[in-house]
């Protein structure tokens, strides 16, 4: 069971990945904290959200044509992302405990977080930002 549940996870981001992917990969990624400092919080233009994510996390995979989407609905909005995995140190200062977990900044300013893969609360948060 649980192989096949792996499998079809897999085949499904994967397809998703082809019809979205390319939306969603070229969000820039934040890799250090010093990147972080420098790209949102020291920025005081406009609304920002940091998608924080595992690569290994099914529900971060299942947003991903949601965002991409999002990108197209508000090209005002400038979307990052950050592999919790890979910047630790981002994560730990964010205190994001959950994947996905989205911030919103605006104007360099944390407004709010949604944690978990619920793409309407994330919209409902972008428009409440803007």
């Amino acid at each position: 069971m649980f192989t096949r549940t792996r499998f079809v996870t897999h085949r499904l981001s994967h397809v998703a990945g082809r019809k979205f992917g390319s939306s969603y990969s070229q969000i820039p990624k934040l890799s250090s904290l010093q990147e972080f400092q420098e790209q949102i919080l020291d920025s005081k233009n406009g609304v920002k959200v940091i998608d924080f994510y595992a690569t290994w996390c099914g529900p971060c995979k299942a947003m991903t044509p949601h965002i991409s989407k999002m990108m197209q609905e508000y090209p005002s909005v400038d979307f990052y992302k950050v592999d919790v995995d890979q910047a630790m140190d981002v994560a730990r200062s964010c205190d994001i405990s959950a994947m996905p977990t989205f911030m919103l900044v605006k104007d360099g300013r944390i407004t709010s977080k949604v944690v978990g893969a619920n793409p309407a609360a994330l919209e409902n948060g972008i428009k409440d930002t803007l």
